[in-house]
């Protein structure tokens, strides 16, 4: 795991950041947080701490904009009749409802169409069609698509239909020979070119009735953030004029219905990226995107309920599905062995496509590598790509473009179509194009901190980090790093939770499931803290805690946690399973970076034999979730299922079942620490007498007892003795506190532990 620090401010820097924090009433720490995000001067601090309307552009910078408005008036003179076609997505439902209001406010009864996922991406000409004929279509106008739909434009003005393209994707070589608004054209006076779709269909909106689009600017808030686009000039305006309308009783009941018993809590970015936008966008995914349109548009308060209680239900069944689909995707990677290719292509034709998207964006966080995640469509395949920052995925697609049947996204997200027949010339041009660009896909995550700490953080610069929102892509929340060398007591927030807190000087922390990190934080090594700042007030009072987003330790050559392996490899012994007597046994074990391979070792000083292991995370008992890639795994008590295979390097006295397949490097011995203890009753007997001595005392487990009261013994012998007294019940932990009991009497012979070092020992 690495940790990039953002940029180190220089002597001039810093003296204009002291001055600009003066000057702008916050603390310097937060001045040079901005200034480091390239926020430097004290009109660009005040202008990104107040965002507000005075942020958004002119719409008639927009190229074809004021053409779009003409044709619209004219279609209200005229009393023409006008469709919407957009998106099945939360960006294209949000467009399509900011574009249906406006021209109501406008003066124009536009109806909506929105094809659902089966219908494909973009312009759909039997939906159009079926409604021409129904009743005469004069006016079309696409809201986030159109701009890759010249061929279909074309078929619909023979029909007599004007069209109106408003989009933001990345416009191909052939545009529409239609009026076109897209702030991705080049050559024109618009200032950002950032925007969504909703946010295109805003600015139409606002061409038409002005100040009156405003009331639409949640709707544009909820699909920026939904887009994933930058929030970042004048996206930063909109999200942020858009979660005041939310948090405001002027909320629109969608919102309302969609947080249910949250409704009364502060929405942020956050809450819109993790909580209403994928609820919008199940509608979609479970071919109902309908249904998310109604939730926005009706007008009675029954249906919007209704509708926002089955995009509830859709979003559980959504995550049933992507979890499925995700574990089949990882087995294929695994199975065909992909995850070392540039760009991963994985493809199954029973695969839903409302679903790999979202399963394509897991799979990057897993393999640091563009992916696309293929379903079946029609005798082809439908793909979803997701990428890294590095890496334009959309310029990789155009360079293969030949290959495709479709295609059209962004540098990040890009949708796809192509051939079975293409499929592996697909996966070797992509391949071959990300090795070209000669960025290197490493597996190994990197963590962007802002800075380490190096004093206790105050309250008054965590309420400011607050002002920073919104938080999302181009701003991202801030991190910083705490490091300690002390043994941290993590635990549970209340009896029973999986949550845990603990004390740093730099701030309370709070560590949601992070029983995994209490046991390393319980060791006497350097552990990096990585955290965010999380500010409320409750009853007026405020608080601030840091939320810890990872804990990495450097365990140095490993003698301080000797106590904490010999236990962990004692304790295996009532669990675990005998190693084979036969063994595979190869010249040497060579580390390679990957994917579905863990090399365990049972004592760290074999590490050695490990060919490139200074290539390797290490991590001590179990391998944390939040890494997938090869490591080497020090005294392992647990193997994730998401490892294929362990390489025992050296011989333990028990392995860890695990339905990886195990293979046994012969020649190596994990269990040398047997030769400091004694199974001697005398030995037995003087730890007895100590622990007697300190019966009462805080005892959490017999290693951490050795490390703290320092006994006159070996490590090996006191954790060895101590952990039979406790598996027999002559000693017992209770509520931290070593407790001895006189009425339990029991031979060593009745412990598995003792009989089991006995044995190895004869």
């Amino acid at each position: 795991m690495k940790i990039v620090y953002g940029k180190t401010l220089g002597g001039k820097e810093r003296a204009a950041a002291q001055v600009a924090a003066e000057n702008c009433g916050i603390t310097y720490d937060t001045a040079r947080l901005l200034f480091c995000r390239g926020i430097d001067t004290e009109d660009k601090i005040k202008k990104f701490i107040n965002p507000d309307k005075s942020g958004i552009y002119n719409p008639f910078l927009l190229g074809g904009i004021s053409a779009a408005a003409d044709r619209l008036r004219e279609a209200r003179k005229k009393g023409e009749n006008v469709l919407i076609f957009g998106d099945y997505d939360a960006d294209g439902i949000c467009a399509a409802s900011i574009m249906f209001f406006c021209l109501a406010d406008y003066g124009l009864n536009a109806k909506v169409a929105i094809p659902e996922r089966d219908d494909g991406y973009g312009l759909n000409l039997q939906i159009v069609e079926k409604l021409h004929n129904e009743k005469k279509i004069d006016v079309l106008i696409t809201v986030d698509c159109g701009i890759s739909d010249a061929d279909k434009i074309e078929v619909l003005k023979s029909y007599g239909i004007d069209v109106i393209v408003t989009d933001h994707h990345e416009p191909p070589e052939i545009l529409p020979d239609a009026i076109t608004v897209n702030p991705k054209i080049k050559g024109q006076e618009y200032p950002f070119d950032g925007l969504c779709g909703a946010g295109v269909a805003y600015k139409l909106g606002q061409a038409l009735i002005g100040d009156g689009a405003d009331v639409c600017l949640d709707l544009a808030a909820l699909a920026t953030v939904a887009d994933s686009m930058e929030i970042v000039d004048e996206n930063r305006c909109i999200v942020a004029e858009g979660l005041k309308i939310i948090n405001s009783p002027r909320a629109r009941r969608p919102f309302r219905y969609l947080l249910g018993d949250n409704s009364a809590k502060k929405v942020t970015a956050q809450t819109l990226a993790f909580q209403i936008a994928p609820r919008i966008n199940a509608g979609g995914r479970m071919g109902d995107a309908a249904t998310a349109l109604k939730a926005f548009i009706s007008d009675s308060d029954n249906e919007v309920f209704d509708c926002c209680v089955k995009l509830g239900k859709y979003n559980i069944a959504r995550q049933s599905e992507c979890d499925e689909i995700y574990r089949s995707a990882k087995q294929k990677i695994r199975e065909e062995k992909l995850s070392e290719d540039e760009v991963i292509l994985v493809a199954d034709k029973d695969w839903k496509t409302g679903f790999i998207g979202i399963v394509a964006a897991r799979l990057v966080e897993d393999y640091a590598r563009p992916v696309i995640v293929f379903a079946g469509v029609d005798g082809g395949l439908k793909g979803s790509a997701r990428s890294v920052p590095e890496i334009n995925i959309y310029d990789a697609l155009v360079a293969a473009s030949g290959l495709l049947s479709g295609f059209g996204g962004h540098s990040q997200a890009a949708g796809v179509s192509v051939s079975t027949e293409n499929f592996g010339a697909l996966r070797r041009a992509l391949c071959e194009y990300v090795k070209n660009l000669g960025v290197e896909t490493v597996c190994e995550k990197t963590i962007f901190a802002d800075w380490k700490c190096e004093d206790k953080i105050s309250l008054r610069f965590a309420r400011e980090t607050d002002m920073l929102e919104p938080f999302g892509q181009g701003n991202r929340r801030p991190l910083f790093t705490a490091e300690t060398e002390h043994e941290i007591k993590a635990l549970p927030i209340k009896t029973g939770s999986v949550h845990y807190s603990f004390s740093l000087p730099e701030a309370e922390m709070l560590d949601f499931a992070g029983e995994a990190d209490s046991e390393v934080l319980a060791l006497p090594v350097k552990k990096t803290v990585v955290f965010d700042i999380s500010y409320s007030v409750f009853n007026g009072k405020e608080s601030f805690k840091g939320i810890v987003r990872n804990v990495i330790p450097d365990y140095g050559d490993f003698k301080s946690v000797k106590p904490f392996i010999v236990r962990n490899e004692l304790l295996k012994i009532l669990s675990g399973e005998r190693p084979p007597k036969v063994r595979l046994q190869g010249e040497k074990v060579v580390f390679k970076q990957g994917f579905g391979t863990v090399y365990a070792v049972s004592e760290p000083e074999n590490i050695k034999y490990i060919e490139n292991h200074e290539k390797a995370e290490i991590y001590m008992f179990t391998v944390p979730p939040r890494v997938c890639s090869d490591c080497i795994l020090v005294s392992p008590k647990e193997i994730s299922g998401e490892y294929s295979r362990v390489i025992y390097i050296d011989l333990p006295l028990r392995t860890v079942s695990a339905a990886a397949q195990q293979v046994f490097y012969g020649g190596l011995s994990g269990k040398s620490f047997l030769e400091n203890l004694s199974v001697g009753r005398e030995d037995f007997a003087a730890v007895f007498s100590y622990m007697l001595n300190i019966d009462g005392r805080e005892f959490y487990d017999s290693a951490r007892a050795f490390c703290a009261y320092a006994p006159d013994f070996t490590a090996e012998q006191f954790v060895f003795s101590a952990e039979v007294f406790l598996e027999l019940g002559i000693f017992r932990i209770k509520d931290g506190r070593l407790r001895f009991d006189p009425l339990v009497k029991s031979s060593l012979d009745n412990s598995a532990i003792y009989r089991a070092v006995r044995e190895e020992l004869q």
